[in-house]
């Protein structure tokens, strides 16, 4: 079973700096999932992508600080 979040709030990221310098445009999301708040990275992002508060986001990693990164579904 996968698991998945919800977007409570976003932001989308058009000038990134050190390790996301490359990867603008990208969305760091408040993601509620079980009911604890997760600040989290959500890849997948792409212009023409209408991102929205309460769409479902699929858990996909930890990053190397063990931070969670989802993905739009």
């Amino acid at each position: 079973m996968s698991r998945l979040g919800t977007v409570y709030t976003y932001s989308i990221i058009h000038s990134g700096t050190g390790n996301f310098k490359n990867k603008t445009p990208y969305v760091v999301a408040l993601v509620e999932e079980n009911q604890q708040m997760r600040l989290a990275l959500v890849e997948g992002y792409t212009q023409d992508l209408q991102v929205r508060i309460g769409m479902e986001v699929g858990y996909l990693t930890a990053d190397e600080r063990n931070n969670p990164v989802y993905r739009f579904i």
